[in-house]
């Protein structure tokens, strides 16, 4: 049930969005909006979207929004998927800096008014790249890190923050038209790919805020790996097509680190689909291509190429 949460700040502040996508999230739901509500910044508002639920979750929203008539805002919205839900509530948000996070996640207290302090010296930030806790079934927590040299590098490698742990400018979002809805996977990546190639700057932030929870099932974006590795490569091979019309000199210097990721991508694509991953590497890859993997499997690839060296390495 809701609890009562008082202003800590009086003063008048920066007012931050927080975008909540909701689907058959009952369970987890009322600690992750308390965690919002006990921001240390409490300029915010909390647009909650629930996305045809078929639990208590939208009964639970109800409540809190009696309880918080003027902090919280329930939206419903009958397309399925979490970028439509976010787009939803980014049509209505009326904050400078938007936070999406997912129901299943939590906030730590200062996380906002950490990440604000780190913008207010570079209004040119298009987005907080964040460190964050990913937090197992059982409760156990590690935390995953950043790449901070360089932004195309550290997308690439899905190493430049997530959904739930990273703050955006809301002009930056309005300047690329949100998120991409027919997107089943990879939509951070297209998101942060759309960011970056508009020239939006990127603030590295180290200290993690965010718990990233995981759950059995309930996701609004359900698990297909076939698809979801598809989706991923095409991403990381629109990412090189920019870079080599856009930023040609840097990509000449940088062009062994990312086909040298995009082949082990390929590989992981090889266990689901074989033929498509085989048409991809044909097409992507220059003949003198030569893999930095292990030393047997690159002898292997030598002399029997791509598809028969994936077909061998399951039985070694």
């Amino acid at each position: 049930m809701p609890k009562e949460y008082p202003d800590l700040l009086n003063k008048k502040q920066t007012l931050v969005s927080i975008i909540i996508p909701c689907y058959n999230v009952s369970e987890y739901i009322s600690e992750c909006i308390d965690s919002v509500l006990a921001q240390t910044h409490s300029n915010i508002e909390i647009i909650c979207v629930n996305n045809n639920s078929s639990d208590r979750t939208n009964e639970i929203l109800q409540s809190y929004k009696a309880v918080y008539p003027d902090k919280i805002i329930v939206l419903q919205e009958f397309k399925k998927g979490a970028p439509i839900a976010r787009n939803k509530g980014l049509s209505v948000a009326k904050g400078e800096w938007i936070q999406f996070l997912d129901a299943d996640d939590l906030l730590l207290r200062d996380k906002i008014e950490h990440q604000l302090k780190m913008v207010a010296v570079k209004p040119d930030t298009g987005f907080i790249a964040s460190a964050y806790f990913k937090q197992d079934v059982s409760g156990n927590k590690r935390e995953k890190n950043l790449e901070q040299s360089d932004p195309f590098k550290a997308l690439f490698q899905t190493n430049l923050g997530i959904t739930s742990s990273n703050l955006f400018n809301v002009l930056a979002l309005k300047n690329i038209g949100g998120w991409n809805e027919s997107l089943n996977s990879s939509q951070e990546a297209d998101l942060m790919l759309r960011l970056l190639k508009k020239d939006w700057q990127v603030v590295y932030d180290i200290d993690p805020k965010t718990i990233i929870r995981q759950r059995v099932s309930g996701q609004i974006s359900q698990s297909d790996p076939e698809k979801k590795w598809k989706q991923y490569i095409e991403l990381r091979l629109q990412l090189i097509s920019y870079l080599k019309s856009e930023k040609t000199f840097y990509f000449n210097k940088n062009k062994d680190f990312y086909f040298q990721k995009l082949f082990l991508q390929l590989r992981r694509l090889s266990r689901f689909d074989l033929e498509t991953a085989y048409e991809l590497y044909e097409k992507h890859f220059e003949k003198k291509f030569k893999p930095s993997v292990h030393p047997v499997y690159n002898i292997l690839f030598k002399f029997f190429g791509f598809k028969n060296t994936e077909k061998l390495s399951r039985f070694l």
